[in-house]
């Protein structure tokens, strides 16, 4: 059998330089799995014991513990304790040999993915999308085990020097007051006509435009029909009748013509036609390695289950949505999903939304009579060409619920923000 990846003299320097120098202890991130010798693993595990015990990490008081313990065998006898303490070569080095180790370790929990992805195949089942999550997740891991005082003043830090988020929302309007998004799984939901996919279109355009790449799992539209949405948005043109009525002028022509050379500069990057949640796992972490800001979904309820058969469809949905929270955790980047409400304004089917995603905002036309909302009474603005909609964030994990009039121009499938709603 071959021998799995490990550095013995890595291993060693690491623990010498923690018994030679108990300080060192802070600056290294490991965890006990990361050893591949027994023995050093069973020392480290004992040591981060010591730690939250409060007991010192001399040498002398090492070899009390582990002897009054019971490990002293487990961790390589008194012998294995003086080879570490006379073994010098790592104690200037300690965070080179840190990070050998980690890589070893990283390399080691490859191979157990892959085999167990092979074993899975060989029994008839499909395992690429496990496969190449896990993976994912493995490259993108970092331990963190700063303490919360070191976390509180880094927050002080990059609230200062502006470094909070790095995710626009869809007009400049909205991150001045919201702040920029980080990584935050969103749910953004509308009854149909609302105008929810012109929105995400317009997002991706603004976010393209500022050098940003927001790929779009479109499940629901084909990418031939979101064209003339995205030539009207960026072209002011109204690709709707220049489709029905049989001819375009030549300023239609124009504006449409240039807009179809920015969408190419833009180069909008879309993956159209069925995708089941594993499907959606698996193209997300490629286009995360390709430079992805965020990840669009369209929509949550187009999400094929893949064959597996839930008992229900609330089962389904319940089971998408811890999969995108673990997507999200493990590429660090927003992932926002469009999706339909139900008759009472909640996201249709699942419960656990509520529970696992970040932000929810919700959209719906205004009708003539005007309507309630969490802020008062809003009337219908009439003096606009167009729809007034209302955004309102059901949730926001991350700061503030604001309710928003917007003004929405079906013609040229466009959003201006109008002003923030406030409350009585």
């Amino acid at each position: 059998m071959r021998v799995p990846p490990h550095s013995r003299d890595a291993e060693r320097a690491v623990l010498s330089a923690v018994l030679f120098e108990p300080k060192n202890y802070d600056n290294i991130w490991l965890r006990p799995e990361d050893f591949y010798d027994p023995r050093n693993a069973e020392l480290w595990s004992m040591l981060n014991e010591m730690r939250g015990a409060g007991v010192p990490h001399d040498p002398i008081s090492i070899g009390q513990y582990a002897s009054d313990t019971g490990v002293l065998e487990k961790v390589g006898g008194y012998d294995h304790l003086v080879e570490l303490q006379d073994h010098t070569v790592g104690l200037g080095h300690v965070n080179h040999y840190t990070s050998i180790v980690k890589e070893k370790s990283l390399l080691r929990k490859e191979i157990t993915i892959i085999s167990d992805g092979l074993e899975k195949s060989y029994e008839g089942d499909s395992c690429s999308a496990d496969v190449m999550s896990e993976l994912a997740g493995l490259s993108l891991q970092k331990q963190d085990d700063t303490d919360l005082y070191e976390h509180a003043k880094t927050y002080i830090q990059d609230c200062k020097d502006g470094n909070v988020g790095h995710f626009g929302w869809w007009c400049e309007e909205w991150t001045r007051n919201l702040g920029r998004m980080s990584s935050d799984l969103m749910i953004f939901h509308a009854p149909r006509s609302t105008g929810k996919t012109a929105m995400m279109l317009q997002w991706m355009v603004n976010a393209h435009m500022n050098k940003q790449r927001t790929p779009l799992a479109s499940i629901e539209m084909l990418r031939k029909e979101l064209a003339p949405r995205l030539l009207a948005h960026i072209g002011h043109v109204n690709t709707f009748r220049m489709r029905s009525r049989g001819f375009i002028t030549e300023d239609e022509e124009q504006r449409s013509s240039s807009a179809a050379e920015e969408l190419k500069v833009l180069q909008l990057c879309v993956r159209d036609k069925a995708m089941s949640i594993d499907d959606i796992r698996s193209w997300a972490v490629i286009e995360h390695r390709e430079g992805a800001d965020a990840i669009f979904v369209d929509n949550l309820l187009s999400i094929s289950d893949g064959g597996k058969q839930y008992q229900s469809k609330t089962i389904m949905y319940d089971d998408f949505i811890r999969k995108f929270r673990d997507l999200r955790d493990t590429l660090k980047i927003p992932i926002i999903i469009l999706a339909h409400p139900n008759a009472e304004g909640a996201v249709a089917w699942s419960k656990d939304v509520e529970n696992f995603a970040d932000i929810i905002l919700y959209l719906f036309e205004v009708p003539p009579e005007g309507c309630s909302t969490k802020v008062g009474h809003i009337e219908k603005i009439i003096d606009i060409q167009g729809k007034h909609i209302i955004a309102q964030f059901q949730k926001n994990r991350q700061g503030i619920s604001p309710t928003a009039s917007l003004h929405f121009k079906g013609d040229t499938q466009t959003f201006e923000h109008i002003r923030w709603e406030e409350g009585e």
